[in-house]
């Protein structure tokens, strides 16, 4: 990666990952990012996969998944072995999307019915409905309308709260405390997108820029900044974003949560991630050409090329990683 060999470190650096020319998703070790390894092969691309822990993943059961809003799907548990799979909720539920609390003891998910979307809390096999809302529905048709598409449901680092971000359809914004009671939402039909959490503070998107939620009060973070996707550090303090310029060109960029201070990485770059505190993984992009049937609002397209990048000596390689689903630890 650089001319200086990274160390490899006690605490695990985890990525699960599609490789060039692997068809299921690994789980990668990072520690040495010069000689990262595979811990385990999966052997299968399910929906929503994401780490419970440093040993364990969560997935939607792709034997019965289909439609999120209308066809059920099990949420399952498992070790990186694969086995034993723990049932967590079952399919009867309609789960469109699902959240571990950091200590993993707690599932909340969303079920989506026809008339209505519910909250659910499960502990030690309990489930309950703590919330509801109007049905969780929204889509595209279009690359330009796909590109701005996000949709989050999480909790804080400190699992004290669960979001709920969605930029097309609605309901588009939900904040509860971890009892599952209503803190925040948008009943002015105002927009709130692009989440994300650093520390106990909420940062996404709306009219004015990036704003941030922190101990009940919102204030802006950054004025006329519209970003896409942002990702968490983890080791905090820092959030790693996608930004189109007046000419519709993707920037990567980081900023500080303290500082507000903002340091551009690459331009032509996009979905961005951390794979550690100290390295970014992204995808490359190019322009548009008549065979790429773009839309005339987003001229650039995935020019199949991805890269990791060194934030300490501000180095670029290619990379084998062709997909980021989740890496651990979270962001803190």
């Amino acid at each position: 990666m650089s001319t200086v060999t990274a160390t490899p470190t006690s605490t695990k650096s985890l990525a699960l990952v599609n490789l060039r020319g692997v068809s299921h998703i690994v789980v990668r070790d990072l520690r040495d990012i010069d000689h990262p390894t595979t811990l385990a092969a999966l052997g299968m691309t399910p929906p929503q996969p994401q780490f419970v822990s440093a040993t364990e993943f969560a997935y939607l059961d792709p034997d019965v998944i289909g439609d999120f809003a209308t066809y059920p799907a099990n949420l399952m548990r498992a070790p990186f072995s694969g086995s034993p799979k723990t049932l967590m909720v079952s399919a009867v539920h309609g789960i469109s999307l699902y959240a571990f609390a950091p200590d993993g003891r707690t599932v909340a998910y969303l079920s989506t019915h026809s008339f209505a979307s519910e909250l659910h809390l499960v502990t030690g096999g309990n489930d309950r409905v703590v919330s509801s809302m109007p049905p969780i529905l929204g889509g595209c048709e279009t690359p330009s309308c796909g590109f701005g598409l996000d949709l989050r449901f999480m909790y804080s680092p400190d699992g004290k709260y669960i979001s709920l971000t969605q930029s097309v359809g609605g309901p588009n914004f939900r904040l509860w405390n971890s009892q599952g009671n209503l803190l925040k939402s948008n009943p002015d039909g105002s927009s709130y997108s692009m989440s994300v959490w650093s520390g106990g503070s909420l940062y996404f998107v709306d009219g004015n820029g990036v704003e941030v939620w922190r101990d009940g009060v919102t204030t802006t973070f950054l004025s006329g900044i519209r970003w896409i996707r942002p990702k968490g550090s983890p080791g905090g303090s820092q959030i790693v974003y996608a930004a189109s310029d007046s000419a519709g060109t993707t920037h990567v960029y980081v900023v500080n949560t303290t500082t507000k201070s903002i340091r551009e990485i690459k331009k032509s770059r996009r979905e961005p991630v951390f794979l550690t505190s100290r390295y970014l993984w992204y995808e490359g992009e190019r322009a548009c050409v008549a065979a790429d049937l773009c839309d005339r609002n987003l001229p650039v397209t995935l020019n199949g090329t991805s890269y990791i990048y060194d934030l300490q000596y501000g180095t670029e390689i290619g990379s084998i990683i062709t997909s980021v689903y989740d890496v651990w630890p979270h962001a803190a």
